[in-house]
């Protein structure tokens, strides 16, 4: 007896031709490259939309900042006073809303009498500059036939001067409605990190809400990351402000400089601005003592130029570190990043931004620094270290966690290597 296998029949299946392949790809391509292109444009439309937006964003986000700074301060006056909150409240922001008026008024009284005077006096200035030129020229046996420096300062002169009393002539309603705008702006600033600060309770309450309760310990970290990160930032930066202030004010009534508080005006602008804003707030000094003290001329220059590299290359690195916890190389990177990708605000605030990324990525590099390391269990161990070190925060306690991980490594790996 014999069986039969049966045999299968592949019933409506016929060949497909191979063109009909390529049409597929093609398709495929097609509808793929539309999809790529209608994402684009939808997020060219948001950015579009975003943008619209942007002077209320940075306005919300100065108020912030401000609230950043000024917390530290209402609870401070809050418990050396012994007063409540809104108490504290009104009189640290009292106190900073009388500091900027009595700023505006003497920045408009003194400063604008100062820039007055001084664009009246530019052609005296650049007469004693092309002298000084001149006469530097003529002590060192330079020949005019082969270069002649009052020449060439006069040729920048016709071009420059003419142009700059023009645009101060010709743009001053501008100017003053460019000032009433960035005044109303620090204005509204102010409002709004007031009732950031009155109801900073409850906002933490209400995102705390949002948040899933397994990432408390996240938010937390996330949030005394934000807050060290940016309170330090800004303390570094009024500190900087600070000392070129008083570096300036020393140096012009050491030497008798005229104009002083339009050089300290221009030297508290131009400090926070990254990479050339300490070789701004330079200038003025020195133009100064070029124009109209030639012989403090040098004395200004050396000695702005070896203070202000002191300062930049010992004191800026600590006390970033300090202040913000980031490494100097990591500063330097987050600047040029945060200026390529955002302008000029990217440049400003691409240091706290890193600061907070550092502080979280330390984190989590740090947890896994110690669950790969056999026989530690995380928990017991924050747990007696926080036991040992209760005021310490949790991101110090797994730091330290880490560390006694990393040691642990190390003797298992040399008994294993002697074994």
């Amino acid at each position: 007896m014999t069986s039969t296998t049966p045999k299968l029949r592949l019933a409506g299946l016929h060949a497909i031709p191979g063109n009909a392949f390529g049409l597929r790809r093609v398709a495929t391509f097609f509808f793929a490259a539309g999809s790529v292109v209608f994402i684009l444009l939808i997020l060219e439309r948001f950015i579009a939309l975003a943008g619209a937006f942007s002077g209320i964003a940075i306005i919300c986000f100065l108020a912030w900042l401000l609230a950043f700074v000024v917390t530290p301060l209402v609870d401070g006056a809050a418990g050396r006073f012994h007063i409540g909150r809104a108490q504290a409240i009104g009189l640290v922001y009292g106190c900073v809303a009388l500091g900027f008026v009595a700023l505006v008024a003497i920045a408009a009284s003194i400063g604008m009498s100062e820039a007055t005077n001084l664009v009246n006096r530019l052609d005296e200035g650049t007469a004693t500059i092309s002298a000084s030129l001149a006469s530097l020229q003529k002590t060192l046996g330079i020949s005019t036939g082969t270069i002649d420096l009052a020449a060439i300062f006069r040729q920048a002169e016709a071009r420059v001067v003419p142009e700059f009393k023009s645009t101060m002539t010709n743009q001053s309603g501008a100017i003053a409605g460019t000032a009433v705008s960035i005044i109303g702006t620090l204005f509204m600033t102010l409002v709004l990190s007031v009732f950031i600060v009155s109801d900073a309770a409850g906002l933490q309450a209400k995102l705390r809400r949002v948040m899933p309760n397994r990432f408390e310990t996240q938010l937390d970290l996330f949030d005394r990351s934000v807050g060290r990160a940016f309170r330090g930032f800004l303390w570094t930066q009024l500190i900087l402000i600070a000392i070129q202030v008083c570096l300036t004010i020393a140096v012009g009534l050491i030497f008798g400089l005229p104009y002083l508080f339009l050089m300290c005006l221009v030297a508290a602008v131009c400090m926070p601005l990254p990479f050339v804003g300490p070789g701004l707030a330079l200038l003025p000094p020195i133009f100064i003592a070029a124009a109209f003290v030639p012989s403090a001329f040098l004395p200004v220059a050396l000695t702005l130029f070896i203070t202000q590299a002191l300062i930049m290359n010992l004191v800026v690195p600590r006390l970033m570190k300090k202040t913000s916890g980031v490494h100097p190389i990591v500063t330097l990177l987050s600047v040029m990043i945060g200026a390529q990708v955002a302008g000029i605000w990217g440049a400003l605030f691409g240091l706290p931004v890193a600061a907070v990324i550092s502080i979280l990525a330390n984190y989590v590099i740090n947890i896994q620094a110690v669950q790969e390391v056999e026989g530690v269990d995380l928990l017991e161990v924050t747990s007696a270290i926080r036991a040992a070190y209760p005021e310490a925060t949790p991101e110090e306690v797994l730091a330290e966690a880490a560390d006694q991980a990393e040691a642990i490594y190390a003797t298992q790996r040399d008994e294993r290597a002697a074994s």
